[in-house]
């Protein structure tokens, strides 16, 4: 295979891509957008390969053999190297269920499926995105999935004359930006990490590399100005809450083409290029220091932490291109074949580790094993619920939790609300069978039961958050087994979302401003919790109804307060407690409205767990040494079960 003619602008654009990427995962407050380099890389990736594929077959020396060993020997041994150094790191310092994710992330990263693993991920159970240190190589699954695909319709257009390839690429471009935007809205993740999605900014690539093939580029600085500005703006307007890809993503996007387009010196800064030339390593290296670092101190690290992280990224990016990345001028199939062999077999390890529960028995975390089971989340569904479900209904369960303890009883509680409700079960549930009642948890993600309350970033979700609250409501009255109903919501952070960063005076009381929606208020909220419990005061078999305030949350992982392996200098622990005062101005019009609207119901009874994890001025993560919380707000099953013993007397009231 020829090479196509070096362009030192573009690899100046690659320079800027990547710093626009790591900069922004450094410091998002400062480049709010930086992640706008992702799609310029797809841009240039879709033009160059175009290129070299058009320039091979007009030569004559075109071979997909040959086309995708040079994919490998490009890619694999920086890959390879990022992905060993994850596993080892991952190996020494994280802890069972972070090590069992990462692995699973490195198993799905070696055969370039991690996006779609992604959007499956995505949701209210997601963690942090800096607790998936390979999180970033989904755009390498993007691009390889294209890579695959693409020379085989390339060069079939190019061996017939009637359907020439631009015709082609851009129905390409048009169906994918069609279904970019007609999803967006509802399914914004998917489109975020899907190929199908995506494909027209590398597809635009491509349209260029096909447009431009033997043209004299002539250097237009006014383009590659218009383009700089375009990208650099979009760097500094956009942010992670607006919705993207979507429209705003042609900006940058239209940016790259219009550089590319432009063949102008401008960009030919020495500095830039150099950036360029390490752009893949560097872009590999610089996502799994920053996570890796986040996890291991237990909190966002500071300004010259970071800044020691992106000079560590270019030294080790510097290093892989300087040594590893030689491999890329290589001759011979076995390179290529030890390569492929290297990243399979990485794979293999990641999906061994997975399966071993990311390997919980290592010698350097025995001191973990106790707290593990604090940190592990129960099942949401269990079999006896799903039959209980089927047999009252005849029809598929929709709600999300789903779990049942000794039906045979002849009476019930049942426990519904959201993910909360399903953290408090253990205990309740436990109480609740010493005075010979079954319990049902009925329970959905994100979508608390409260009637008429439609939570729900688009309306697909409200509509079905809808549907789950009505069958649970169906359930509940065609059962008269059950006598008492307890709910639990995780409250006012369906209002104002989350604290952003840790709780000071000035963040907690900047985050009680923030409104997500204007259908989600405390109006709307307590809307439908009046008509919930007008509802459940209509059953005829219902004697009491609970209503459980939402428990202070923390700023930081229970496990963020657990010293890691090798952590000899105590720089991975934090205080396990916050403040009480904060927590009750965050929840103050919560719980003043609760017990407001509380009174209007006979039949209801408030339990408020803040007597028993605050003192006069501090709430608790930790008693009896053991954690109550499983992350920053649901109780762990010691936690629902140490609430569960000190409320039982409240809702088993007229127990014999």
């Amino acid at each position: 295979m020829h090479a196509i003619a070096y362009r030192r602008d573009i690899d100046a654009l690659r320079g800027l891509s990547v710093l626009l990427v790591v900069f922004f995962h450094a410091f998002p407050d400062i480049i709010p957008g930086g992640f706008i380099g992702v799609d310029i890389f797809f841009v240039i990736s879709g033009y160059l390969i175009t290129q070299i594929i058009i320039d091979s077959v007009y030569k004559n020396d075109f071979s997909l053999l040959e086309f995708y060993s040079r994919r490998i020997r490009r890619l694999f041994p920086a890959l390879i190297t990022v992905l060993l150094a994850a596993m080892f790191v991952g190996w020494l310092i994280l802890f069972p269920d972070e090590y069992e994710r990462l692995a699973e992330h490195v198993k799905y990263s070696s055969i370039y499926i991690l996006n779609f693993i992604l959007i499956g991920e995505a949701g209210y159970f997601d963690v942090e995105s800096v607790y998936k240190p390979v999180l970033h190589l989904w755009t390498l699954s993007v691009e390889e999935q294209y890579y695959i695909f693409w020379p085989l319709i390339l060069l079939a257009l190019l061996k017939q004359a009637f359907l020439r390839p631009i015709y082609i690429i851009s129905f390409i471009v048009l169906v994918s930006f069609a279904a970019n935007i007609y999803f967006i809205e509802a399914y914004p993740e998917n489109v975020y990490y899907n190929t199908l999605t995506r494909i027209w900014q590398l597809a635009l690539g491509s349209f260029l590399g096909v447009y431009l093939y033997r043209k004299e580029i002539k250097e237009r600085k006014y383009l590659c100005v218009s383009g700089l500005l375009l990208i650099l703006s979009s760097a500094l307007i956009l942010n992670e809450d607006v919705v993207y890809p979507g429209w705003a993503a042609l900006v940058p996007t239209l940016g790259a083409i219009m550089i590319i387009m432009a063949n102008s010196r401008s960009l030919d800064f020495k500095v830039m290029v150099n950036v360029g030339l390490i752009s893949y390593p560097l872009y590999l290296w610089h996502w799994l220091f920053i996570s890796f670092l986040y996890i291991y101190i237990g909190q966002y690290p500071n300004s010259i932490s970071m800044l020691s992280i992106i000079i560590f990224s270019f030294f080790f990016a510097y290093l892989t291109y300087r040594y590893i990345e030689k491999l890329r001028y290589a001759k011979g199939s076995f390179i290529t074949i030890t390569l492929l062999l290297l990243l399979l077999s990485i794979g293999v390890a990641g999906a061994y580790v997975s399966d071993k529960n990311g390997l919980p028995d290592r010698h350097n975390l025995s001191y973990m094993k106790k707290y593990n089971i604090d940190f592990t989340r129960p099942e949401m569904v269990d079999k006896q619920c799903e039959e209980y479900v089927k047999y009252k209904q005849s029809d598929e369960r929709l709600f999300d939790y789903c779990r049942a303890d000794a039906l045979q009883e002849e009476r019930y509680i049942a426990i519904i609300g959201d993910s909360h409700a399903h953290a408090i079960y253990p205990g309740i549930s436990e109480e609740a069978q010493k005075r010979g009642y079954g319990v049902l948890l009925m329970a959905n993600s994100s979508c608390p039961t409260l009637i008429g309350f439609e939570w729900g970033w688009s309306t697909k979700e409200s509509d079905e958050c809808v549907k789950k609250i009505g069958q649970i409501f169906s359930i509940i009255e065609s059962d008269e087994k059950i006598d008492r109903v307890f709910m639990a919501t995780r409250g006012p952070v369906y209002i104002h979302g989350e604290v952003d960063g840790g709780f000071t005076l000035e963040n907690v009381n900047e985050s009680l401003q923030i409104i997500r929606q204007e259908k989600l208020t405390y109006k709307t909220y307590f809307d439908g919790f009046r008509n919930t419990l007008e509802r459940i005061q209509n059953i005829r078999h219902i004697r009491e109804v609970f209503y459980f305030l939402e428990n202070p949350e923390l700023d930081f992982l229970p496990k963020e307060i657990v010293a890691r392996p090798f952590d000899i200098w105590g720089i991975s622990t934090n205080a396990a407690t916050v403040k009480k005062g904060l927590y009750l101005l965050r929840m103050k019009k919560y719980r003043d409205l609760a017990f407001l609207y509380g009174k209007e119901f006979k039949i209801l009874k408030i339990i408020d767990p803040m007597p028993y994890l605050c003192d006069s001025d501090k709430c608790y993560s930790f008693k009896e040494d053991s954690y109550l919380y499983a992350d920053d707000d649901h109780l762990s099953v010691f936690g629902s079960k140490y609430i569960a013993r000190r409320i039982s007397g409240d809702l088993f009231s007229d127990y014999r």
